[in-house]
């Protein structure tokens, strides 16, 4: 059997490798961890950047379809426009003529309340 110097020495080989073991095993461990971490750091980073292409396109598209969608009311907005000056304009023609008639028949009445005194002052020198 074993005796007690036996005992210890064999508790203290083990206490040893159990030190070195745990040493061991806390390096290993600190280096899967700082490992892990980078890995985590450089797929966040990846993520990231393609989240980043991603919202770049969408925003792309967002602009260029607002772009075209003001493009085409600017253009629908033009003929609109274009229409209502030509309406305009022909509307202005309509009132110079409207107004010249109006000043042709006021010049015809004046005229013709000329004739009616003129014919009333014959008549009366003739009766």
């Amino acid at each position: 059997m074993l005796d007690t110097k036996d005992l210890s020495a064999i508790a203290e080989i083990v206490g040893k490798a159990v030190q070195e073991s745990e040493a061991q095993m806390t390096e290993l461990i600190q280096r899967s961890i700082q490992e892990s971490e980078a890995k985590t750091r450089k797929m966040i980073h990846e993520s990231e950047t393609r989240t980043m292409r991603q919202m770049k396109k969408m925003l792309y598209k967002s602009e260029s379809m607002l772009l075209d969608e003001m493009e085409r009311y600017d253009k629908k907005n033009e003929k609109r426009f274009g229409k209502i000056e030509r309406q305009l304009e022909g509307l202005k023609d309509i009132y110079r003529i409207t107004k010249n008639e109006q000043e042709t028949i006021s010049i015809l009445l004046r005229t013709m309340e000329n004739f009616e005194k003129r014919l009333t002052a014959l008549e009366i020198k003739t009766a």
